[in-house]
């Protein structure tokens, strides 16, 4: 029997060492856990400054501490909380898994885990497992080889270097340097606590967002150093008492998140080179600007809450771009990353509705199709039939200002004119091509028959990053570069830079970076156009003499609002510079009454001025085909040498490319000196909004004169209208309109309605069925027909 017994225990010897000693063996350890601690991908700025380290593509990091660099309070309070026999169990603890067991039988439900912090240290540097039996199985035996080829002080290394604290923290030394500014070796026993408790539920325990949940985790971990004599009484007391001094938040140890990202999603070659060799990646951003514009984007926005009585939910994006190289020199996508609503947003590449931004682009065309800064635009009513029914565009300010010009129309940014322009140049397709092929627009992805006229007012979706880089080819003169987020490789031998030492950085980022610029506008109409946005005065009528855009030097700049105030814009350059800003909502909410230039601009102003308080602010050389003549400023002539204007009806204009103004003669002049205005603007001379009589005139039609044309607008060509039961006289009565040169004497006939008269109104009486109706002008016989089908509901 004892013979027996032997024999068994003997093999049972034998069995617990194979299962100790040998089946580990066959389990591979995961990658550099033992032989190099995770050094993790470094992003550094232009100049070298570390902006964000990461593991695993996503998560915050610094520099891996080495053992002895961790406090011992530290570690007592993390084995405290997560495996007090650290020191004294193989890999595993036989008497913690009975325990789990047990508490799961009595319990029902799992309330202790039974994994040790070697199990832990294999979970985080393997890839993910679903969880299972299996997976449970896999890690219990790897973590024994890891006891039997590493000791301690390497497990619990590599184990604190890899911890997740929340925030994407990740490793005590980062978190030590996030939470409280502090290296590892300065922890108190109440902050060591603090952390030591973050990993069991970083989300939930967050202390910048539940402190109390954070303190309740805190409180037991001190309880649990006192219990395994890690605190005295004294000790333990104090460390309840201290109170926590907690940064602000996290933006003060974690840098451009939304570049980095950005970096991470378009520029998966540099990093995958970088990682492969262990060099850092060089990003172009310049931190000192970028925490500028953080903290400038927060200040502004807490005054514009303020000031506009806005709940705290408002957010910005600022893109910076450096001219010449096309580097980013700042982007910041929300007003905090982790301290907003949906911070981590990246508005700075959002597709947001564009306002009037675009109308640049729009004028730029036609002043390379032969218009000039002095071009007389129509801003007079006028209705569009489209596929989808009818478009009647209209001004910010629901007035119509008759005859301006292109350099008028666009500093003031009226609507109506742009639209007119887009139309005159060759429509929506001519401008829907510039942005979407040659400045490539990614966020355009309907076709240009989608969008129509009221492209040029921004009713499609544009990212400002690109919209930025779009102006920064207008600042170019016409030459057009990608965006560049990585600037040139670090080098691998040190010296402070992370770019090349032979040469001239700057003039290597202009060397690199002129392999891929090229021309898609003419160079002297865009030197015009940044004239026209340059142009305080230009522009007073609509922003005032001291608007936010009126910088210390000249810049020019364009301010942009989308429906109901939703987004609002400010994008403007030097010739070294450009800078885009957008505010709005993430959610979408209309902010109240904030267009471009109250609530984008004072931010645009703030970042352009920082830009060049160490450079000296300069502007474009004149094109050596420029020339300045004196225009008439309701015509765009060059008046008659016979005739002298008041010089408030006078203006002195820049003219490009031979494109010069006709030289008006004295028939476009009443006896009085009034300039004669087209037929065009019979229309609007009659309203309230012509404030001109003093000054112009409408051209008289004479017989011999051929009249313009007129059409019927209301009902437009194939009109469908419905007879509604519960309006009043089922809706029956339909509006009669043309639109001509106001001097026409209409008379409405319709083979199958009843016409109606109101004074100077004419009313169509509808009835189901299909109709024609016809006007007629009774001076010169000349009719028009439109046809209208009506319906019952």
């Amino acid at each position: 029997m004892k013979r027996k017994l032997g024999w068994i225990a003997l093999t049972g010897f034998v069995l617990a060492g194979l299962t100790l000693y040998l089946v580990p063996l066959f389990f591979p350890l995961p990658e550099r856990i033992i032989s190099d601690p995770p050094q993790g991908l470094l992003f550094v700025d232009r100049n070298g400054e570390p902006v964000r380290r990461l593991l695993d593509g996503d998560l915050r990091a610094a520099d891996p501490a080495r053992y002895e660099e961790f406090s011992p309070v530290l570690i007592d309070a993390t084995l405290a909380a997560e495996d007090s026999r650290f020191f004294s169990h193989i890999g595993f603890d036989p008497l913690r898994m009975g325990r789990a067991v047990w508490d799961a039988l009595t319990e029902r439900r799992f309330v202790s885990g039974a994994s040790t912090v070697t199990q832990q240290t294999v979970k985080l540097y393997s890839r993910p497992r679903p969880r299972s039996f299996r997976t449970k199985f896999i890690e219990l035996f790897t973590a024994r080889k890891l006891e039997m080829f590493a000791d301690k002080e390497t497990i619990l290394t590599a184990y604190l270097n890899r911890l997740p604290y929340g925030n994407q923290y990740t490793g005590a030394r980062a978190a030590a340097q996030g939470y409280f500014g502090k290296p590892l070796r300065d922890l108190s026993a109440a902050e060591a606590s603090l952390l030591a408790g973050l990993p069991n539920k970083p989300s939930r325990l967050n202390p910048w967002r539940n402190l109390d949940g954070a303190r309740q985790r805190q409180m037991w971990i001190l309880g649990r150093m006192k219990e395994e004599k890690h605190l005295t009484e004294a000790q333990y007391a104090s460390a309840l008492l201290e109170p926590l001094k907690l940064l602000p938040g996290p933006a003060t140890t974690f840098h451009a998140p939304h570049l980095i990202n950005l970096i991470q999603e378009q520029e998966k070659e540099s990093i995958a080179k970088a990682a492969e060799s262990g060099r850092s990646v060089p990003t172009t951003v310049d931190l000192e600007l970028q925490q500028f514009v953080e903290s400038t984007v927060s200040a502004n926005l807490a005054r514009l809450g303020h000031q506009s009585k806005e709940d705290n939910d408002l957010q910005a994006a600022v893109v910076v771009i450096e001219n010449i190289s096309g580097e980013v020199l700042a982007l910041t996508g929300s007003r905090s990353f982790f301290g907003s609503e949906s911070g981590q947003v990246n508005g700075a590449w959002s597709a947001r509705s564009a306002g009037s931004t675009l109308k640049p682009f729009t004028y730029l065309l036609a002043l390379e199709r032969g218009s000039t800064a002095a071009s007389i635009l129509p801003d007079t009513p006028i209705e569009y039939v489209t596929s989808t029914g009818t478009y009647q565009p209209v001004n910010f300010d629901r007035q119509f200002h008759g005859p301006v010009s292109v350099r008028k129309a666009l500093s003031n940014s009226l609507n109506v004119p742009a639209v007119k322009l887009l139309d005159q140049i060759g429509g929506p397709e001519i401008l829907h091509e510039t942005l979407k092929d040659r400045l490539r627009f990614t966020s355009l992805a309907g076709e240009a028959t989608e969008y129509g006229l009221g492209l040029t007012l921004g009713n499609a979706e544009v990212r400002l990053l690109e919209l930025t880089n779009g102006y920064a080819c207008l600042a170019r003169l016409g030459e057009w570069m990608p965006y560049q987020l990585t600037g040139r490789e670090v080098d691998p031998s040190g010296g402070g830079s992370p770019r090349a030492q032979e040469t001239d950085p700057q003039q290597d980022r202009i060397d690199d970076t002129t392999l891929f610029r090229h021309r898609i506008f003419d160079a002297d109409a865009a030197w015009l156009l940044a004239d026209i946005l340059s142009d305080e005065r230009a522009r007073a009528e609509a922003f005032g003499l001291h608007s936010p855009l009126n910088l210390p030097f000249r810049c020019a700049s364009k301010t942009g609002t989308s429906t109901d105030f939703r987004d609002n814009w400010t994008i403007g350059f030097t010739p070294d510079f450009t800078v885009g800003v957008w505010v709005g909502r993430f959610n979408n909410r209309p902010l109240n009454q904030v267009s471009g230039a109250i609530g984008a601009a004072p931010i645009f102003r703030d970042v352009m001025v920082r830009l060049h308080r160490e450079r000296e602010p300069e502007w474009y050389l004149t094109p050596d085909n420029a020339v300045k003549l004196v225009v008439d400023s309701l015509n765009g002539k060059q008046p008659p040498p016979s005739l002298s204007l008041p010089f408030h009806r006078t203006r002195q204009e820049w003219f490009v490319n031979q494109a010069l103004p006709e030289t008006a003669s004295l028939s476009d002049y009443t006896e009085k000196g009034q300039t004669l205005l087209p037929t065009n603007y019979s229309t609007w001379w009659r309203s309230d909004a012509n404030d001109l009589e003093a000054v112009a005139s409408l051209t008289p039609i004479s017989k011999e004169t051929t009249p313009p044309p007129f059409r019927i607008v209301s009902p437009l060509e194939g009109t469908v209208a419905f007879l509604d039961p519960d309006l009043p006289g089922r809706g029956s009565r339909f509006p009669l309109e043309v639109a001509g040169s106001g001097q026409e004497e209409i008379e409405w006939t319709s083979p199958s309605l009843q016409i109606e008269e109101d004074g100077r109104l004419r009313w169509l009486v509808l009835e189901p069925g299909k109709h024609e109706v016809i006007a007629r002008d009774r001076r010169t016989g000349r009719q028009v027909r439109s046809h209208v089908t009506v319906q019952d509901l």
